[in-house]
């Protein structure tokens, strides 16, 4: 309650007396507390929206923002409220798609809805942009809700870069599949044989894919497939063979196909070559030669000692074959093999990319 009391002095023989006023206050200032209540409502929900808001009057000037726009776009809070939404920043509001927005779009429907717009601002950069926009006609003022998903964009098309790598991945290595499983039927004389033969080209192919993914955006070591595949046929680097040439990356097209070389190579030595006796060693050696451009020239060199061999084999086997195909897929691209009487020697010329 307001109270109020004035005295009224004594006259023609009356007593003195008091006017006392009393005003019921309560409803006015509960209106006024529920009032500021919405006010710090209003205010606390603006600044944890995580979209960028701006207030606007009528005459899209800034009457305040929220901090998430402050700290996204880099201003401050003195070079905003007041000024017209398109001087912000040095004028980099003025965006047209965005005065469409507020002085066409809004006027006549009251609101709009997930416009992504792109610009390229001075201190942030280009950035892509979801604008959402109500107009409150009771208050005078437009809300304009600014998200950013230029990193959600970016994103999204990684992703599809890597659905589609993925998809391209999946399409080779089941070509792989199809073709080793067809060279291993028609080279068997049997099913245990057939077996065997794909299961151990399955596990190099699979081996090589273990590779590939440890090294997923970097091509692949040409010493890493070779310690890969010997190490997996029981050899020690050291012992039983030996590796001698510079760092050389295969692209992870060629590391499949070298791969698979590789493993016909060794499954040849431990079957009938050098392996296939204890003294029996295998030596890897490799020199590049730079042809210009981004393009090397390697000199490849397979050779097995320590064992007796058929220097006449009756018949081509697949990985002859698979050595021929790989190390000769390019016009300049030669390769050979040859036996001699204490083991096999292949060598081939090819080409890389950088």
């Amino acid at each position: 309650m307001i109270l109020n009391a004035r005295r009224i002095p004594a006259d023609n023989g009356r007593s003195e007396l008091i006017l006392l006023t009393v005003s019921d206050r309560t409803e006015a200032e509960q209106a006024r507390f529920e009032l500021e209540g919405h006010r710090e409502f209003l205010e606390k929900l603006i600044d944890s929206v995580r979209e960028g808001l701006l207030v606007l009057g009528w005459d899209l000037r800034v009457v305040r923002a929220n901090q998430t726009f402050y700290d996204l776009f880099q201003v401050s809070p003195s070079r905003t409220e007041g000024r017209l939404v398109y001087e912000l920043g040095n004028r980099q509001w003025g965006i047209p798609k965005l005065r469409e927005l507020l002085e066409d779009v809004l006027p006549d429907n009251n609101a709009f809805d997930d416009v992504e717009v792109e610009h390229e601002f001075e201190t942030v950069g280009r950035r892509i942009m979801i604008l959402n926009g109500r107009r409150l006609d009771h208050l005078d003022l437009i809300l304009l809700a600014i998200r950013d998903v230029t990193e959600q964009r970016l994103l999204e098309a990684q992703q599809r870069t890597l659905m589609g790598e993925l998809h391209h991945r999946v399409k080779n290595v089941l070509a792989s599949v199809t073709g080793l499983a067809n060279r291993s039927l028609h080279e068997s004389q049997s099913l245990d044989e057939f077996r065997e033969k794909l299961a151990a080209r399955l596990a190099a192919l699979s081996r090589t894919q273990d590779l590939l993914m440890r090294a997923p955006e970097r091509g692949v070591l040409m010493a890493e497939v070779l310690r890969l595949e010997l190490e997996a046929q029981g050899g020690h680097e050291g012992e039983s063979f030996q590796l001698d040439g510079p760092g050389v990356t295969l692209t992870r097209e060629a590391t499949q196909a070298f791969a698979m070389a590789i493993h016909e190579l060794t499954t040849n030595a431990v079957k009938h070559g050098a392996w296939a006796s204890p003294e029996g060693r295998v030596k890897v050696s490799w020199t590049v030669h730079r042809s210009g451009g981004n393009v090397k020239n390697i000199s490849f060199r397979w050779r097995e000692s320590g064992c007796e061999i058929d220097s006449a084999p009756a018949r081509e086997g697949y990985g002859s074959r698979v050595l021929r195909g790989v190390f000769s897929h390019s016009p300049v691209g030669t390769s050979e093999l040859t036996l001699h009487p204490d083991g096999a020697e292949f060598v081939a010329e090819f080409k890389l990319q950088d």
